[in-house]
């Protein structure tokens, strides 16, 4: 994964003593309380050079002179036979004379490495030069994270991560379980696959999981060939083309309980082709453009044995973005007004990952329900796509976007300022405390609410702003862990006067890039009614806001929902007032609509992975519009005279982390046709924002067919 590592040597006789350290990059401090003498910067962009300061702080607070600057560019990843390690396997233990649970991880070695790093999350928490397998310090033990592998070769080039695979740790041999979790059935519809990758054959298993399982051991012509299998997929790379094997799988109970082993799945017999004929004339045929404000969405004509297809500006080789096997794709980051050459390719397999400014983004499901656990698209991190056809080059021009009514606040992120840590406001620490953390720039107010304060991000990249929420608490806190609870929110530094009739339209473009189950909320409240829980209030009987008088608009994966919350009742309970909600999938009001490639016509299905929709909400005190990409969902006057009980209004963009369908548990209730997204970091979710803002206006506008 692109970082940048600092380190620096403390003056051996400062005065006063140093304490911790601050870094700085660009200016801007980005990291405090630094207590080691290095440290690493994953917020960077492929290509882009980085100039750094260090300053030492006293224990009192007293902050230092600032270090000479140093500069660094953070690399590419490789693209060529380089590839990241595969088949991460772990094995639970428990460690003695430690007399504590730990992991025994191994890997698949590869060609060329000279070590491999280890990472629990994004930490880095050892290396191994001996052999493929590590483990786990005791002190590092987290139950519930999620582990790794890179390969570093001798000039320190690193690849991207391996799959992961989850802490797993063991029972103390002295107090056995009292009881035995239900034996494991076996996996289904497992599935083998010849493809060719850096240079050789390998075949690829998938499968989908039994219930109660926890990790996957591996046949091959009748014999176990691999154990301890986290992720449901497996890679045998000692074939030659030629050769048939038979393959079953098995599933295995988790090992803090008697290990059982489920019978054998269905068994597969592939036989291992050789390497693809190529034909170079082959093309992908445009068959629409549409360009936005800074992106363009491609839409193309299929091609026979393509499996996936990646768009990149003919200027930046390996500047891909893959379709997630969609017929269209979405390239960002794009400027208004300059041309740009683009081309797009079919390839042989599903893109191995997606750069996002120090985050590797998602994994997911295939089209057919089978699970990879991934950093890209829904490739595996090793993959190496072959191109089988490419379009012509094309060019693309972006026309600009603009807001005309008045009071306007409109951030499309391209001149942003750095985010640097901020007080939260006192109303979030009365239900958070600990438990909530800010941040600020010139225009926006961005809270973590409930969510990992360590590991979750708030970031622009590309000319889009990024967040990744980790589900909450924080690791090695006391907080309880993954309560499907954190919201991470986004509040513009701007308040609307909407009195006299007057009509707030909100507009923003975002892609529920993890989890479509819940893409985003709106909340519009009075100005100054401070948060309290902006996620999950409803089911906890929690106010929102200190008044609790807010209107509140749910965009879900297939329906819209909106509500008026007028504080609590007598009784103590949360008084809503239902706008619309739950509507049949078939009406205006459903996301149950078609889409333009053909497939599923779920909104957030794979299709719509990292492709933004715009929303619009147009609201006066007494009346609400709501529009996706254009189209009405719904124009509805309040019930029972009721109204917003403010002339001075702010806005909440809100993501809430909903049921990652990341946990094991979760991933064995969803059925085959249920779409959702399995990250490579479980009970994380991201979101792509842009062009946000609002503006005030005079009355409602017409529609126009």
């Amino acid at each position: 994964m692109a970082h940048i590592e600092l380190t620096w040597t403390r003056p051996a006789a400062a005065s006063p003593a140093i304490s911790t350290n601050n870094g700085y990059r660009d200016g801007t401090l980005i990291k405090s309380g630094v207590t080691s003498t290095s440290w690493e910067d994953m917020g960077v962009s492929s290509g882009r050079t980085y100039a750094y300061q260090v300053s030492g702080v006293a224990a009192d607070g007293r902050e230092g002179s600032k270090s000479e600057t140093s500069s660094a560019t953070a690399p590419f990843p490789p693209t060529g036979g380089w590839t990241a390690p595969t088949n991460l396997r772990i094995q639970g233990i428990w460690a003695t004379p430690a007399n504590r649970p730990t992991d025994v991880l191994t890997w698949d070695s590869v060609p060329g490495a000279v070590r491999y790093n280890v990472y629990l999350y994004d930490r880095l928490i050892g290396s191994s030069t001996s052999d493929s397998t590590f483990t786990v310090p005791v002190a590092d033990y987290y139950k519930s994270l999620t582990y790794t592998v890179t390969a570093v070769d001798s000039k320190g080039d690193e690849t991207l991560p391996s799959n992961i695979a989850g802490a797993q740790g063991s029972h103390n041999p002295a107090y056995p379980p009292s009881a035995q979790t239900k034996p494991p059935k076996s996996p289904i519809t497992l599935r083998a696959a010849t493809e060719w990758n850096a240079g050789g054959p390998r075949v690829r298993l998938t499968w989908l999981g039994g219930a109660e399982a926890y990790t996957y051991d591996i046949y091959r012509d009748g014999k176990k060939v691999a154990k301890g299998v986290w992720g449901q997929i497996w890679f045998d790379s000692n074939v030659r083309p030629g050769e048939q094997h038979t393959y079953a799988v098995t599933s295995v109970n988790k090992a803090w309980y008697l290990p059982v082993e489920s019978p054998l799945s269905s068994s597969v017999s592939t036989v291992v082709t050789g390497q693809p004929i190529l034909n170079a004339a082959a093309r992908v045929a445009i068959k629409k453009i549409i360009p936005n404000d800074d992106s363009v969405m491609v839409h193309f004509d299929a091609v026979p044995g393509a499996l996936d297809y990646r768009v990149s500006d003919v200027t930046k080789p390996g500047s891909y973005k893959y379709s997630a096997g969609s017929l269209s794709v979405e390239m960002n980051g794009l400027l208004p007004g300059k041309l740009t050459n683009l081309i797009v390719e079919a390839v042989d397999k599903l893109g191995p990952f997606q750069k996002m400014d120090g985050m590797l983004g998602p994994g997911a499901t295939t089209h057919d329900g089978h699970v990879n656990v991934a950093i890209n698209g829904l490739g595996d991190p090793s993959n190496v796509p072959i191109v089988l056809a490419a379009s012509v080059p094309f060019s693309v021009s972006c026309p600009p976007r603009t807001l005309t009514g008045s009071q306007v606040f409109f951030d499309t992120f391209r001149d942003s300022k750095p985010f640097v840590p901020a007080p939260v406001p006192a109303s979030l620490l009365v239900l958070n405390a600990n438990q909530a953390a800010a941040l600020e720039n010139d225009r926006w107010n961005i809270y973590n609410v409930r969510g990992d304060m360590k590991t979750s991000r708030a970031f622009v990249m590309g000319g889009h702003f990024m967040d990744t929420l980790y589900d909450g608490g924080t690791p090695y806190t006391s907080a309880p862990l993954h309560m499907s609870k954190s919201s991470l929110v986004m509040q513009p530094k701007s308040f609307a006067d909407i009195g006299n009739n007057k009509v707030l339209h909100v507009t923003f473009e975002v892609d529920a890039h993890f989890s479509a189950r819940r893409w985003c909320d709106v909340i519009i409240a009075g100005a100054g009614d401070g948060l309290m829980n902006p996620g999950s209030f409803w089911s906890a009987n929690e106010l929102p806001t200190v008044t609790g008088q807010i209107f509140r608009w749910q965009i879900l994966a297939d329906t819209h929902r909106a509500e008026v919350f007028r504080g609590k009742d007598a009784s103590g309970n949360l008084i809503a007032v239902k706008l619309f909600d739950q509507p049949d999938p078939t009406t205006f009001d459903s996301r149950n609509h078609g889409t333009s490639d053909g497939l599923p016509k779920l909104n957030g299905t794979q299709q719509d992975l990292d492709k933004r929709h715009r929303f619009d909400l147009y609201i006066s005190r007494n009346r609400v519009r709501l529009m996706e990409e254009g189209r009405l969902i719904k124009d509805n006057v309040f019930p029972n005279g009721v109204t917003l009980p403010f002339n001075r209004a702010t806005v909440y963009f809100v993501h809430q982390v909903y049921h990652s369908a990341a946990e094991r548990a979760g991933a064995q209730m969803y059925a085959e046709s249920i779409p959702f997204w399995m990250n490579h970091r479980p009970y994380a979710d991201e979101r792509h924002w842009d062009n946000m803002g609002f503006e005030v206006l005079n009355s409602f506008p017409p529609l126009t067919p």
